[in-house]
């Protein structure tokens, strides 16, 4: 009996660790390629901040914007997200959304200056505190469609990867194995029962945030020059579950695999900035951040269920189901470093203009742990690229009153993709200033592309493999968000 077989090649690979299910370049470009958030105010005029100063958005794009501060300052932001998701795969589209309620910013700044008459070419000093969500990980997408003949099924990937890896434990072509939807003969592993049909579906749904604490100081040199530093502390909880279905011919009815997997963890990073005002009218910004050093640790958790319409082996149950030990992982991503320079134009006390431009290296992430991650982080060198991140934003005043309007377009990660996955965000706010209270609300509207297979052919490029000319499914997806903002803030 097979079960025997497989027993004793476990029992000679215990003691053999082996990476997670989830550490690849997926995971590294998740937390690196984050979004612009801050005050309802910054959110208004498209992120674009870094020349802008006196915004507890500074906090986590350009320190030295608490120079600007002249009084201290307590805000509280509440939003409210909602994500679209339109999958498209072989003809057959479908879309799904989700909502939810967040808190996306807390700041408090602590403001000393002297007064206008008192000597000293430091005019003030600022210390501040905030929080700041860099990523929304709340979305739900699903697809369904029938592939053509040449579309690869999932046991016939279970087999190339047994004939390829072997049965190592807690592996897909272990679970494939365990519920014979594979088997082993003298020329390696086959897929027997499942031929003739090419329904598949996958539900995948993910909750979750990526939130930084920034502790920053700013001071102000002749009220000409503003300089910052801030230490961020970053925090990730990252949840998702897919569940992967096809409709089988013959002897199987269906298969079902799904995948639990968590992410949580810590990151530290450090950022320094400079504003210069040549002018009243005229303000020059710019910022470096370190990279973010994360320690995450991963918890998955894979099933496989197989129907059958006859028993697959005499004495074997119709339905099979075969679950992996529960896994847990620890390691490292270290996100790339990033550079934004901008300016900010005022119109006297009309109003200003503002725009930044924004420097990440998203091949220089890298995954490190005990074990090797050659080839993953070959795989970010070879898959991603530099980008520009363009953010450009305009406030109008009327008396007590704002107006604000923002775009911002964040580059395309990738060298090469079947679609384009820069990102745009239209963005429009408004506000209310009172003597020590205001209020500010934002709407973000943001779309981009994202391309996803749930399996991939190794041997795509062998001509002497029976894979050669097997295709596998790529779903375009096209994401669409809506985030509204409201921050409260008071003066004291």
């Amino acid at each position: 009996m097979k079960r025997y077989s497989f027993l004793l090649a476990c029992l000679a690979l215990l003691g053999s660790a082996g990476k997670g299910f989830a550490q690849t370049e997926v995971d590294a470009l998740r937390y690196s390629r984050t979004d612009f958030g801050g005050t309802a105010r910054t959110m208004g005029i498209g992120g674009a901040n870094v020349a802008l100063g006196a915004d507890a958005g500074n906090l986590s794009s350009n320190p030295a914007g608490l120079g600007l501060f002249r009084r201290s300052e307590i805000t509280v932001s509440a939003g409210i997200v909602g994500n679209e998701v339109n999958s498209r795969v072989y003809g057959s589209e479908t879309t799904e959304s989700r909502n939810n309620l967040n808190i996306p910013g807390l700041s408090a700044v602590f403001t000393t200056r002297k007064a206008d008459d008192e000597e000293g070419d430091w005019r003030s000093s600022s210390f501040g505190v905030g929080f700041t969500r860099l990523n929304n990980f709340n979305q739900r997408s699903f697809y369904r469609a029938t592939g053509p003949e040449s579309n690869m099924k999932f046991g016939e990937y279970a087999a190339q990867r047994a004939d390829l890896y072997g049965l190592s434990p807690n592996s897909l072509q272990e679970l494939a194995y365990e519920t014979y939807l594979i088997e082993e003969d003298d020329l390696g592993f086959y897929n027997p029962n499942w031929e003739g049909t090419n329904v598949f579906q996958e539900n995948i749904q993910s909750s979750g945030a990526q939130n930084q604490w920034d502790f920053a100081y700013g001071a102000s040199f002749r009220d000409k020059l503003f300089l910052g530093a801030s230490l961020g502390v970053s925090t990730i909880r990252f949840k998702q579950t897919r569940t992967y279905a096809e409709e089988g011919p013959q002897n199987i009815r269906d298969l079902q695999l799904r995948d639990d997997l968590t992410t949580e963890g810590t990151g530290i990073s450090l950022r320094v900035g400079a504003i210069y005002r040549p002018s009243d009218a005229l303000r020059l910004g710019f910022s470096v951040q370190t990279p973010t050093w994360y320690t995450l640790t991963d918890q998955f958790n894979t099933t496989l269920a197989v129907n059958y319409n006859e028993a697959p082996e005499e004495g074997a149950s119709l339905n099979q189901y075969f679950a992996a030990d529960p896994g847990e992982y620890e390691y490292n991503i270290t996100t790339p470093f990033r550079a934004t320079g901008g300016a900010a134009f005022f119109l006297g006390k009309n109003g200003f203009i503002t725009a930044d431009v924004e420097y990440v290296d998203y091949s220089s992430a890298r995954i490190n742990a005990d074990d090797s991650f050659q080839a993953e982080n070959q795989n970010i060198k070879t898959l991603y690229d530099k980008a520009l991140n363009y953010r450009i934003g305009a406030e109008a005043r009327f008396d007590i009153f704002r107006v604000r309007a923002g775009y911002a377009l964040y580059g395309d990660p990738f060298k090469n993709s079947d679609a384009n996955q820069a990102k745009t965000f239209l963005t429009g706010g408004f506000g209310i200033r009172q003597e020590n209270f205001f209020i500010d609300g934002a709407l973000v509207y943001g779309k981009y592309n994202s391309v996803y297979s749930p399996y991939t052919n190794a041997e795509i490029n062998d001509q002497n493999s029976p894979f050669y000319n097997v295709t596998t499914p790529s779903v375009v997806n096209k994401h669409k968000n809506t985030n509204f903002v409201a921050t409260v803030g008071w003066n004291f």
